[in-house]
């Protein structure tokens, strides 16, 4: 009797939790493989701060990642009076998590908080575009903004999180703890960080924008690549970012749940060092390109989700030349350029490289085709690999390799004249420039167009860059992998997502929630 009795009390409970659990979609539960470092943008530098900042805070303006177009969020527009000054006017009736108005007043002072260097990791670079003394407040709605000097691309700039606009009383309340007490005009506002296990969010009511179909967003933080793919499958979470590209085929069969290949932001390439005597011959650089069927690399690396890289650029970029020149896989060329080589310097024929790669599956695999490859047409290569910590030291500081697998990618700009700056500069040499490029022509173009601010002329002086990278040939442009991503089977809104894993996620929401909205 009593046996029956706690079955029939256990089948009522259960009822009822069913009877009043959230319908499906209200809370919208994302897995991700990092947690955030901090929830303040004007000092995070990783990928997945800025996934979750992406929902609470927003800047004045934007690049569109479907459109590539500029495109204004908390203004309305601008008028640009000369190469350094822009008049903008506010959206009116927006407000703060915190029930502050947006004013004016804010953006000053988070713009002007980003040019000093103790409060913003960006001072030194982005920071340095903004005359902090330039502001003038014309209206709570209208403000005059300076550039020190011209510079290019700089609304576009905005999609940077650098740029989110800051509540002043927020920060400055906070202290030293607005890095975990978040405050923006987003559409979800900052609820808990439970640190290294979740974040959680909530839809802010009086946003001014599209509300979200969620109520709450959570994003729950699953290292382990095979615990995040059970977790979608078992329907502990609605969507998760990095799907393994060996589960990719079999999640996308599923009745349950499906994957979805975005396009990817990030160009793999191999920096070839140009301060190696082995490499000087431009012969030498373009015969190692012929030589690598990039095809055939991404099938090995990528189990074949990316497309070959088609030039010295993501193909994300707002500039990206229409018809770029092709550089197919053709290893007859390769060996007729070595041996042209080899006429004026003979140590060619019997070359030896050292490719350089980061201890990660990607790389390693890539490595061993790349070896492959280069040994097909002469090139013998000795590969080493590192922990990702140790390599960009050595890169930087003792630059011993020939060959390193590079990724530079646009998930946070659209822009090619910010994109190179870091890459191929003499200036960043002692940075991100693996290849080492020094070349006078690209470093006065780039000055040129770091301070053009004409978009025609620029673009003019993007293809001049572009051309010169081709005819150096410092870069074999291996790859761009796809972003993977797995859902729900009928999660809707999961093919829009366009900025790699720093995508706003108001639109995520099933079918039934169509109807409520």
């Amino acid at each position: 009797m009593k046996k029956t009795l706690a079955l029939c009390l256990a089948f009522v409970l259960a009822a009822t939790c069913a009877a009043y659990a959230a319908p499906r979609g209200e809370e919208m539960r994302v897995g991700v493989s990092i947690d955030a470092k901090n929830f303040d943008p004007q000092n995070s530098v990783d990928t997945y701060s800025f996934t979750m900042e992406k929902q609470i805070y927003e800047p004045l303006f934007t690049v569109d990642g479907k459109t590539k177009e500029l495109t204004p969020v908390l203004a309305e527009k601008y008028e640009q009076i000369d190469e350094q000054t822009y008049k903008i006017y506010l959206r009116k009736g927006v407000k703060f998590h915190n029930g502050e108005p947006f004013t004016a007043d804010d953006v000053i002072f988070s713009l002007t908080r980003v040019t000093d260097p103790k409060q913003s990791v960006f001072a030194k670079s982005k920071g340095m575009w903004i005359d902090p003394n330039g502001f003038e407040k014309i209206d709570d709605h209208t403000l005059i903004l300076r550039t020190r000097g011209p510079v290019g691309g700089f609304l576009g700039s905005m999609k940077h999180p650098y740029a989110s606009i800051l509540n002043r009383k927020a920060v400055e309340t906070a202290g030293k703890d607005y890095f975990r007490q978040p405050v923006g005009t987003g559409p979800y506002k900052f609820v808990k960080w439970d640190k290294g296990v979740r974040v959680e969010m909530e839809a802010f009511d009086e946003y001014w924008g599209t509300k979200p179909y969620a109520k709450k967003l959570t994003f729950v933080v699953l290292p382990d690549n095979s615990s995040r793919v059970i977790a979608l499958e078992t329907g502990e979470v609605d969507m998760i970012y990095a799907v393994p590209a060996s589960d990719f085929a079999r999640l996308q069969d599923s009745k349950k749940v499906k994957a979805v290949e975005a396009p990817g932001l990030v160009l793999l390439h191999l920096a070839m060092n140009m301060d190696s005597p082995k490499l000087k011959d431009v012969r030498v650089r373009k015969a190692i390109d012929a030589a690598i069927n990039k095809e055939a690399y991404i099938q090995v690396a990528y189990e074949g989700y990316g497309i070959p890289g088609q030039g010295p650029l993501p193909t994300a970029c707002q500039w990206f030349p229409k018809d770029p020149v092709k550089w197919d896989y053709n290893p007859e060329l390769a060996k007729k350029l070595l041996a042209e080589a080899a006429k004026d310097d003979p140590s060619v024929k019997d070359m030896t490289l050292e490719l350089w790669v980061m201890n990660a599956k990607d790389r390693i695999d890539g490595a061993t085709i790349l070896q492959a490859m280069l040994g097909q047409v002469g090139i013998k290569v000795n590969v080493s690999v590192f922990e990702n910590a140790v390599i960009n030291d050595k890169i930087r500081k003792e630059h011993g390799h020939d060959l390193y697998a590079s990724t530079w990618g646009m998930q946070t700009n659209r822009d090619a004249g910010v994109y190179w700056q870091s890459v191929i500069t003499t200036t960043s040499i002692a940075a991100t420039n693996s290849a080492r490029i020094s070349d006078p022509e690209i470093d006065k173009l780039m000055d040129e167009q770091n301070k053009c601010t004409n978009d025609a002329d620029r673009e003019a002086l993007f293809q001049k860059i572009w051309d010169r990278m081709n005819d150096l040939h410092p870069w074999v442009y291996l790859c761009q992998a796809a972003e993977l991503n797995g859902a729900q089977k009928d999660l809707i809104g999961l093919e829009d997502l366009y900025d790699g894993k720093i995508n706003l996620l108001t639109n995520l929401h099933y079918p039934e929630q169509e109807r409520l909205k």
